[in-house]
């Protein structure tokens, strides 16, 4: 059974990044996984202080919501992070939650090594951009990042043309390649 961490990092229950996060995780269902969906906009995050606190501990000094989410990624097997496209970048809430999990890594001779193992990483984002491949470079960037907390991205979902909240919950394909990837999620 594998344990599955789930972010949703946009504003709007039952939008484009919620329904694609839904229904990958109703796929992974079928295999009994453990799953813990957090939605970042409901959520108490602070920002990030660059206090280096993290870098003697493997969490943060600050006392917010986070603190149970630290506990979860610690035995997660498989991250989803969700996020709509604003500005060319990921929203203002998964950004926060980004800075916020620098305790995952430890520097070593100048390299990240994750405190925590490997865990596989699924992306997802909307935009209303009508191209796929519109942010693709600052995706992999982003993508390229997350490697230093241990997070290898697996699979990638970009929700295109998503200019209304029910685009992707409407988009059949979309939804049948969501709930497949779930599926594989063993």
């Amino acid at each position: 059974m594998k344990s599955i961490v789930a972010f949703v990092g946009s504003a709007k229950h039952n939008g484009n990044i919620d329904s694609i996060v839904k229904k990958i995780l109703e796929g992974a269902k079928e295999n009994e996984s453990e799953i813990k969906i957090y939605y970042l906009n409901d959520m108490n995050i602070k920002y990030c202080q660059g206090c280096l606190y993290c870098r003697k501990n493997d969490t943060c000094c600050i006392n917010d919501d986070m603190k149970p989410v630290y506990e979860n990624l610690k035995t997660a097997d498989i991250i989803i992070i969700g996020s709509p496209v604003y500005m060319c970048q990921v929203s203002a809430q998964t950004k926060t939650l980004l800075d916020r999990l620098y305790p995952l890594t430890e520097i070593n001779m100048g390299k990240h090594i994750p405190r925590f193992g490997e865990k596989q990483l699924i992306m997802v984002y909307s935009q209303a951009a009508p191209f796929r491949f519109m942010f693709s470079k600052y995706f992999s960037y982003l993508s390229k990042s997350l490697k230093g907390i241990g997070f290898k991205e697996i699979k990638r979902i970009v929700a295109v043309k998503a200019f209304t909240p029910e685009v992707s919950a409407n988009n059949m394909k979309l939804m049948k390649e969501a709930y497949k990837i779930g599926q594989l999620l063993k």
